[in-house]
């Protein structure tokens, strides 16, 4: 608001210089108009005539003398009602449930709104309400020190709306810091939009018209709107801002009433002032006055005009907001969220980075610019997984006027981190229409475990051991979010082949066909609920062709099951048997574990025989369990084993084997089975 004592801060008044302008009008005596009498005969004078008595409800002549009051008056009028919209806007986003929240304002003061969910759904809809209240709280959308409440209640937007209300006013709400104070009378009916691209803000009369009340001491004056209709957008394809305003107005300041409305809508290059837009006023006898943008030599200043004549021109930083993009830049921005400045080719920069610290998995990367974007320079990009088992993921690059996207061809892998790179190596490879460059946004992008894949095989060696062998995989350990996954799919990626019994549900049953020995490869994708995924996978010892199949599987104390198989062909170890000394000798796939075992001359190798071994044990075994894989290191072992199943070819090799054994180390017990050429189960 303008005031005396202050001509560099309006309250919401687009020209600061004309601050006075209130005051002035506040104080002077409203209408006016002048009459003459012609001479009468014998040199006698006519009674003076006193003009009419001009209201607000009268059209007013706009002339030389009241078209910058009434152009500086009009602007600041929509620009209050944008303003007090966009308070509310912001408010609401804050809320889910019903609370309370106080904060200091920006410029000094505090602020406090309370949120009532009426139907207690989680978020801000129809029938809920918002009130929030002010003292001596600096507001940039208002451009003013504001006190008093604004009273919410939310009603059903229509359309592609996601919010729509009615705002009104309590008594005393307004800036009462200098003289004339201001007050803020009436409703407003508001609904509200956000899309990918563009934000809207539209603000309409209510069944009350909107007040503005301007008093001192001696009186009041109102500033009384109806037919109302504002709109307000800001769209990131563009990078630009966009207000148009129409209402009518009965202005106590002016004496008179006026239409309003914007000829061309006020554009504006976000965080620029407007480089196009005339606010138009209509008046008397269709006598026009109008507010224009002034791009060049001086972009931060308006033209005020009569008709098509240029009176004066003035600055028009007081309502930053309608140019600003701060409903769109982060909230820890390091600027204010409504500065602006002149629209300069240099103006070229970064306005929105992506978060790249938490990139959905089927997410993309959008950079936004100030300036729409030229012919791009860059034309593939590259997503490099850091870590083991990395997997390089291509990504193409797109402009939509100032925003340059980066799309990875495949989703990315939950959890993982990538360094981005791209396929120009250009110092200045993004650059705007007019030319001016700036470097291309690469860096290390983190993306977050919003999914996430498990595969349990519940305490089961991952292997098929037999004929008839089957192995349950489960993925009821996946979550997404801390919730189970919505969907599953499981699929074979390599391997010996194996049927599923149903390869889209929680649990899946494998089985081999036909008998076979190889590692096969299972891969599970978890999904949530907006079609994010995660994989898994896992590696089975499929041996359901046992004539050659061996078999390792131990547990050492209380840990889990291992498992030590020749399912790959790439892996080597052997089973003989030495007659001449009655020695038994197993060598393990990975070399680790060998059982080297002999027995005396008197015994032989049979089912159903328990022998010990170890230093001075009573069998007189020799040799025993020799070496071990992540068992614990010792100098001596002793244990037992037990022949569940013994037969020999007919070249005396073994040509099935069972045994189980009990090894103790360093007081650590192992247990233990070796089958091979065997369909005996493993000991669990």
């Amino acid at each position: 608001m303008p005031h005396q004592q202050e001509v560099s801060r309006p309250y919401h008044r687009a020209i600061p210089p004309l601050s006075l302008t209130l005051a002035l009008l506040l104080s002077a005596c409203g209408g006016g108009g002048g009459g003459g009498g012609g001479g009468g005969g014998g040199g006698g004078t006519s009674p003076p005539v006193t003009p009419p008595a001009s209201t607000s409800n009268t059209p007013l002549l706009l002339t030389a003398s009241n078209a910058t009051d009434s152009s500086i008056l009009a602007f600041g009028n929509g620009a209050v009602a944008l303003g007090a919209a966009q308070m509310v806007i912001d408010w609401a986003s804050q809320f889910n449930t019903s609370t309370t929240q106080s904060k200091p304002c920006s410029g000094g003061g505090t602020q406090s709104a309370t949120f009532s969910d009426a139907d207690a759904n989680g978020k801000v809809g129809a029938g809920d309400k918002l009130s929030v209240t002010y003292v001596a709280c600096y507001s940039k959308e208002l451009e003013g020190v504001v006190d008093g409440t604004m009273d919410v209640t939310f009603t059903a937007p229509v359309n592609e709306q996601q919010l729509a209300g009615t705002i009104s006013f309590a008594p005393g709400f307004g800036d009462h810091t200098s003289t004339p104070r201001e007050d803020l009378a009436g409703s407003l009916r508001f609904d509200h939009s956000i899309g990918p691209l563009s934000r809207m803000l539209r603000i309409h009369s209510d069944t009350q018209p909107f007040i503005m009340a301007y008093s001192d001491a001696k009186q009041t004056k109102k500033e009384t709107i109806t037919a109302l209709e504002l709109q307000h957008e800001l769209r990131i394809d563009t990078a630009r801002a966009t207000t148009s305003m129409r209402y009518h107005l009965a202005s106590d300041l002016l004496g008179g009433s006026l239409d309003v409305s914007t000829a061309t809508p006020w554009r504006s290059w976000f965080d620029t002032y407007p480089d196009a837009g005339e606010l138009l006023l209509t008046g008397a006898n269709n006598s026009k006055a109008s507010l224009r943008a002034n791009p060049r030599p001086a972009p931060d200043h308006l033209n005020i005009l009569l008709g098509d004549t240029v009176l004066a021109t003035a600055p028009a930083q007081g309502t930053g907001f309608l140019w600003s993009s701060g409903a769109w830049r982060p909230q820890n921005a390091s600027l204010d969220r409504y500065d602006i400045q002149s629209d300069l080719p240099s103006g070229f920069r970064l306005l929105i980075a992506p978060d790249t610290a938490k990139l959905p998995p089927a997410g993309a990367l959008t950079w936004v610019y100030t300036r729409t974007l030229g012919t791009p320079q860059l034309h593939n990009a590259l997503f490099r997984q850091q870590g083991n088992d990395p997997e390089d993921i291509p990504a193409t690059i797109s402009i939509n006027g100032a925003m340059l996207t980066v799309q990875p061809a495949t989703q990315l892998r939950a959890g993982a981190t990538y360094n981005l790179t791209f396929d120009n190596l250009q110092i200045d490879p993004i650059r705007d229409m007019a030319g001016n460059a700036l470097r291309s946004p690469a860096g290390i992008v983190n993306v977050a475990q919003s999914i996430s894949a498990a595969i349990s095989t519940n305490g089961t060696p991952a292997l098929l051991l037999g004929t008839g062998a089957t192995l349950t995989l489960d993925a009821g350990g996946s979550s997404a979010h801390g919730a189970p996954a919505s969907g599953t799919r499981w699929r074979q990626l390599s391997g010996p082949a194996l049927v599923m019994d149903n390869p889209n549900a929680q649990r899946v049953t494998l089985s081999s066909p036909t008998p076979a020995k190889g590692v096969a490869v299972m891969e599970l994708e978890a999904s949530n609920a907006i079609g994010e995924s995660d994989k898994q996978r896992i590696s089975i010892d499929v041996l359901t062709d046992t004539t050659q199949a061996l078999v390792f599987s131990y547990r050492v104390g209380t840990g889990d099951q291992v498992i030590d198989s020749n399912a790959a062909a790439t892996e080597t170890s052997y089973v003989r048997y030495l007659l001449d000394k009655n020695v038994l000798d197993i060598m393990s796939t990975r070399g680790h574990l060998r059982f080297l075992t002999g027995l005396p001359g008197n015994q032989s190798w049979q089912a159903g025989t328990t022998f010990a071994y170890g230093p001075g044990n009573a069998d007189s075994v020799e040799g025993g369990l020799l070496g071990r894989y992540n068992l614990p290191q010792c100098t001596y072992a002793a244990g037992s084993f037990t022949v569940l199943e013994f037969a020999r070819d007919a070249a005396g090799q073994p040509s099935r084997v069972a045994l189980d054994i009990d090894d103790m180390c360093a007081g650590t017990r192992t247990q233990m089975s070796i089958r091979y050429g065997s369909e005996l189960p493993l000991r669990k």
